[in-house]
């Protein structure tokens, strides 16, 4: 995948919730960079949390993703989906991360229950970050990228710099592994028919998808609702960026 994260095919792997109601008139995103980041960071730090299985690496990766877009808001603000360049970022990041460590660590969470959450909601939730993060990280990158980005096998593998092949056979091992813990039915449909997930939300009776989706929005909510360290990673970014800490070159993008 080239570094031109503005892309049409970065933006069509974006969750659906996000792009809604925080777009201006004519349906372009805002402008203003303090309203980009209160709009799309709870969503990326729970699709962060769900690639990595780590609190704070997913903070991270999200701090340093938005510090690029930041430092490059100019540009980045002019495209029609900057969400799914500050996306690409974070992935990216993440991944190398998981590359470097050779395995990862188990979930830290501390994450705060949402209000409206009911208590089954929450168990299942807490089941399935579990056992993600018992995954392989490889397995785990894989599963989300394709269940939650409705990304295809082939733009997993170029995201990840992978064979394709390779992708889907992590992708039908994480299934597997994932479906066996969480205590669910086996695929019944060769992997190539699993149904994709993203925009359309999960397909009827992949139960699967709906856990992963369920607990991706679970993640989304309670971030929602934690103002305070949405304002502390606010002014998080402001201090990096005055102390010259950046990346550099903006972008984030290069292979991982």
């Amino acid at each position: 995948m080239s570094g031109g994260t503005g892309s049409a095919r970065a933006g069509a792997h974006e969750p659906a919730r996000e792009g809604g109601a925080e777009a201006s008139e004519g349906g372009r995103p805002p402008a203003d960079f303090d309203a980009f980041f209160t709009a799309h960071r709870p969503a990326l730090l729970a699709r962060a949390v769900m690639l990595c299985g780590n609190r704070q690496d997913a903070e991270d990766a999200v701090q340093d993703a938005f510090l690029a877009a930041l430092e490059n808001w100019d540009r980045i603000s002019g495209y029609e989906q900057p969400n799914a360049w500050v996306n690409l970022v974070m992935r990216r990041k993440l991944w190398r991360m998981l590359r470097l460590r050779l395995r990862a660590k188990r979930a830290t969470l501390d994450v705060s229950l949402p209000r409206q959450a009911l208590p089954d909601e929450t168990a299942q939730a807490r089941r399935v970050l579990t056992a993600m993060a018992a995954l392989p990280p490889r397995q785990r990158m894989v599963l989300v990228m394709y269940s939650l980005y409705a990304m295809t096998h082939e733009e997993i593998a170029d995201d990840l710099n992978i064979a394709p092949s390779t992708a889907r056979g992590n992708l039908r091992k994480g299934r597997d592994n994932l479906r066996r813990m969480l205590g669910l039915d086996p695929d019944t449909n060769p992997l190539g028919e699993v149904p994709l997930v993203g925009t359309g939300g999960p397909a009827p009776g992949d139960r699967l998808a709906a856990a992963l989706s369920a607990t991706d929005s679970w993640l989304c909510s309670a971030f929602e609702e934690d103002e305070q360290a949405q304002r502390q990673a606010r002014a998080g970014l402001a201090g990096r960026q005055g102390n010259g800490n950046g990346n550099g070159n903006g972008n984030g993008t290069g292979r991982a």
